[in-house]
């Protein structure tokens, strides 16, 4: 996030209170009641509560007129085609992102215990850190809501960024990435803050129902998730507003992933445009690819 508004906040209030409510009501009920609970303890509006655990969709679009990129089905997909492909050169649509991250999965063969390891560098503000605004969260839900228990990393007020559970599910992870198919939300189409997905995922017990409450949620922005389990399962979803582009460690020991499209999927395509302005994404995980290389050479990486 760059640290300056790109939407004003009466375009805000209108997105939040049209569009990630109803969606958050639609898709995530359980995750809705708990950001009420949140807003009460708290003492602060809902609204704000929402706003926050939307803060990386937000941080991604300009003020512009409304369009329906999420979609629910095939024919809006075609009106979405249409619409974003003239946007492919539009400079506007592309919103810088200053702090950015890496990720990895590494898998079971290629650690010494025989475990799954995920790991990422979060980089963002330092007054996060300063003004303890950065949370660990230890959840143990009630029995009777059947979820498993779950350790988070996130930010005072959003429910979960990254994090694993109790049924072996993550680590999870993600990435902040670009492309032309994003766009400020409609304001008819009820779409729940991209977050949901990510604490959605953990919410389950099962890693292909976590897999299922992923893809058909609608949303407005780009951004890339990486899910694993204990199971020796490791995945990278580089999710857009239309498509889910997915490479797995089925033929790999380990996944990189940084701030750009990279999957052999999305590469020969042309439909969604990356839209990432260039920085250290381009080599940071290179590196990070290399040194693992040169360690798995010598022995197990962890």
């Amino acid at each position: 996030m760059s640290g300056r508004m790109l939407i004003s906040r009466s375009s805000i209030s209108r997105v939040v209170h049209n569009c990630y409510i109803p969606g958050l009501q639609r898709y995530w009920l359980s995750g809705w009641e708990e950001m009420r609970g949140v807003a009460a303890g708290s003492g602060v509006s809902i609204e704000d509560i929402v706003m926050l655990n939307a803060r990386y969709d937000l941080s991604h679009v300009k003020e512009k007129p409304a369009v329906e990129v999420a979609v629910e089905d095939s024919k809006a997909a075609e009106v979405a085609g249409s619409t974003t492909m003239e946007n492919v050169g539009d400079e506007e649509q592309r919103v810088e992102v200053t702090e950015e991250c890496t990720s990895t999965i590494i898998l079971a063969p290629a650690t010494r215990d025989g475990v799954v390891f995920t790991a990422q560098n979060w980089d963002m503000f330092h007054r996060l850190v300063i003004e303890n605004a950065i949370l660990y969260l230890e959840i143990h839900p009630d029995p009777s809501e059947n979820i498993p228990t779950m350790f988070l990393v996130t930010e005072a007020g959003q429910l979960g960024r990254s994090g694993c559970n109790g049924a072996g599910l993550g680590g999870l992870t993600a990435n902040s990435l670009q492309s032309n198919n994003d766009q400020a939300p409609g304001l008819s189409m009820p779409i729940p803050p991209s977050g949901a997905l990510r604490r959605h995922f953990l919410d389950q017990s099962n890693y292909s129902v976590g897999l299922e409450c992923i893809s058909p949620i609608p949303r407005h922005v780009s951004f890339n998730i990486m899910v694993s389990s204990a199971d020796d399962i490791g995945m990278c979803l580089e999710v857009t507003p239309r498509m889910i582009f997915i490479s797995s460690g089925s033929e790999k020991r380990y996944l990189v992933h940084s701030n750009h499209f990279q999957t052999a999927p999305f590469l020969p395509q042309t439909q969604i445009a990356d839209t990432y302005l260039g920085g250290s994404s381009w080599y940071r995980g290179e590196r990070l690819k290399a040194g693992l290389r040169e360690q798995a050479q010598k022995e197990n990486l962890i």
